[in-house]
């Protein structure tokens, strides 16, 4: 049994593009630098439950140019790190889901609490998980990590127009 309980979940999620990834929507520039819920060399692909989430993880602290893109997602087993009942269970806190990866992993040259726990997340079955924003109080990001071969999560673009193909 897993430590952590997984869910389906499906619904519409988005994502700023920089200008580098737009050819690329489905592709995962996190594995090249790492992410918060990804180590450096593994692949992540970071979503939000709204546009604002989206736009505000985007541009953290500097304004640059991007693509909101919009994605249909459908996926059978994902954690949600913002149900607080199933957070105290699994003994997993703030220190955990909200820490400054960056400086721990960049200045302080430790791994992040959170790398590890989606390892674990991912070896107990996890396509992806459902975290909590650290830029939009309130908000909701979606982090897939198995998104492209059979059995993984389904996503699918919304380009109507085939602008970022």
């Amino acid at each position: 049994m897993s430590f952590y309980p997984l869910g389906a979940l499906e619904g519409r999620f988005w994502r700023m593009l920089s200008v580098r990834w737009q050819r690329e929507p489905l592709g995962s520039g996190s594995r090249l630098t790492g992410g918060r819920w990804n180590a450096k060399g593994s692949r992540a692909l970071y979503l939000a439950s709204d546009h604002s989430a989206a736009i505000l993880e985007f541009h953290r602290a500097f304004v640059r140019p991007g693509t909101l893109a919009t994605y249909e997602v459908k996926a059978g087993k994902i954690a949600d790190l913002t149900d607080s009942l199933s957070l105290r269970r699994a003994a997993i806190g703030n220190e955990v889901l909200m820490c400054d990866w960056q400086t721990i992993f960049a200045i302080e040259r430790r791994r992040p609490p959170s790398w590890d726990l989606a390892e674990r997340l991912i070896a107990a079955g996890a396509q992806g998980a459902l975290v909590p924003s650290a830029q939009h109080q309130g908000g909701v990001n979606f982090v897939l990590w198995r998104w492209t071969e059979k059995g993984d999560a389904e996503i699918r673009l919304i380009d109507p127009d085939g602008d970022l193909r």
